[in-house]
């Protein structure tokens, strides 16, 4: 489904790719255990999503997976004292699973704001040996005391720390400038003391790739609780491959799942079923290298999903990624995003202002009628969020997929397309996650 070079040069890459990363491991100032934890916190609306990529190119250059991790909260309650609690426990839980006496803390957006009060309590602050702060609140000095790393991006493109090192890259969308290999190497240089072997995303050998994470409600974080079932995907077609699912597992009320090994050259969807609920169905690119933080997030009654209109004659599609939509630039500056070659990212639909991450893409009224060109309400008022009214036909067994392409903005940017099923919106839910990178 994506554009590729052979299979027999991507193997020889993949093994090229995978010596570099176990060199990078045995170059490194310190062994994989001997680094100190790092513990990602997101911001509005966001999850451990937002560290996939980031996660992944620290794991490429040396880090053991138990010195990586997320801490999620739900951003629907309007205070930060939960999520600061809920924090300072989180921390104590990977010192005494780890056995290090400090961590390192990044926070983006409204998580910075969450790790400034965390920070605020000398004996907090002690538990901190560096603190990255990107694109969300400013200070007059650095927070707590501690030596401090500040990323601007376009939200907060004036934005400054006192006494810490500010990086300004307006360039970067608010979302972008927390995931992009650009950031990557910035903040490893700030954590380590050097620079990072390689800033790409390295492949593993296919047969070592393992996924695992959670099944969450959105925005909240809680846990979503069902049956996960992984299916492998025809390339050609984007149907399901005879046989049934390669795993069924059973999600808990935590919503954790894992951690499952696939083939990093394959297609996969992975599907959770919930009694009394459509089952939502998730596809991706292949998994090249192992993910920890995968999320599958899906809406609690009376979420944003209850505004997409549902019909068995139509297919409701979202589409997300970890760097925002911009359709409003000048020539080459664009993203494209097309369902069955039809582009939906007008400018009004994705304005660079907006900091769009999230797609809602759906026959509004259930007219069998496209309207493209202007956003939907309510998503085109949430932060984050846009909605286009786009007819999908859908078949009662998905059979007949809908080809979803992007193009990235920028020069180099190649279309990447995911095959997904044509499920009735009636009762499914259909979910597309690109790569950010």
């Amino acid at each position: 489904m994506n554009t590729r070079p052979s299979s027999r040069r991507s193997a020889v890459l993949a093994a090229v790719l995978a010596l570099v990363a176990s060199l990078t491991v045995l170059a490194g100032p310190a062994r994989a255990h001997d680094r100190t934890p790092v513990i990602f916190v997101h911001g509005q609306q966001g999850s451990a999503q937002q560290w996939q990529s980031n996660a992944k190119r620290f794991s490429g250059n040396g880090y053991a997976d138990d010195r990586l991790y997320a801490y999620e909260y739900d951003t629907t309650i309007g205070d930060n004292d939960q999520a600061v609690a809920g924090l300072a426990e989180f921390v104590a839980g990977v010192r005494a699973r780890t056995g290090a006496a400090r961590v390192d803390v990044l926070a983006h957006s409204r998580g910075t704001s969450v790790a400034h009060a965390y920070l605020a309590v000398p004996e907090r602050a002690a538990t901190v040996r560096k603190y990255v702060n990107i694109d969300g609140r400013s200070s007059a000095t650095p927070p707590g005391g501690v030596p401090t790393l500040a990323l601007w991006g376009s939200l907060q493109p004036d934005g400054s720390i006192g006494g810490a090192v500010n990086v300004y890259r307006p360039d970067l969308g608010h979302t972008e400038v927390a995931t992009s290999a650009e950031s990557f190497a910035v903040l490893y240089e700030f954590l380590t003391g050097r620079r990072p072997a390689t800033t790409a995303v390295l492949p593993e050998p296919p047969g070592r790739v393992e996924i695992e994470g959670r099944a969450v409600f959105f925005p909240q974080n809680s846990g979503a609780e069902g049956r996960l079932e992984v299916w492998r995907l025809n390339p050609r077609t984007g149907n399901r491959t005879p046989g049934g699912p390669r795993h069924t597992l059973r999600v808990g009320a935590d919503g954790s799942f894992g951690p499952v090994r696939v083939n990093g050259r394959r297609h996969y969807e992975l599907a959770l079923v919930r009694a009394g609920r459509p089952t939502y169905h998730f596809y991706f690119e292949p998994f090249e290298r192992s993910d920890r933080f995968l999320r599958l997030q899906v809406s609690a009654p009376g979420g944003i999903a209850d505004y997409v209109d549902r019909c068995p004659g139509h297919t409701a599609v979202t589409v997300t990624r970890n760097r925002e939509w911009w359709a409003d630039q000048s020539s080459g500056g664009n993203d494209r995003l097309l369902f069955d070659g039809t582009d939906v990212l007008a400018p009004a639909i994705a304005p660079r202002q907006r900091q769009v991450i999230g797609v809602f893409a759906f026959d509004r009224d259930c007219d069998r009628t496209s309207r493209l060109g202007e956003p939907l309400p309510p998503f085109s008022l949430l932060p984050f969020l846009t909605g286009a009214d786009l007819y999908l036909p859908a078949h009662p067994g998905g059979r007949e997929p809908i080809a979803v392409t992007q193009v990235p903005r920028g020069t180099g940017g190649a279309a990447r397309t995911v095959l997904v099923g044509n499920w009735p919106s009636d009762r499914h839910s259909v979910t597309v996650q690109f790569k950010d990178s």
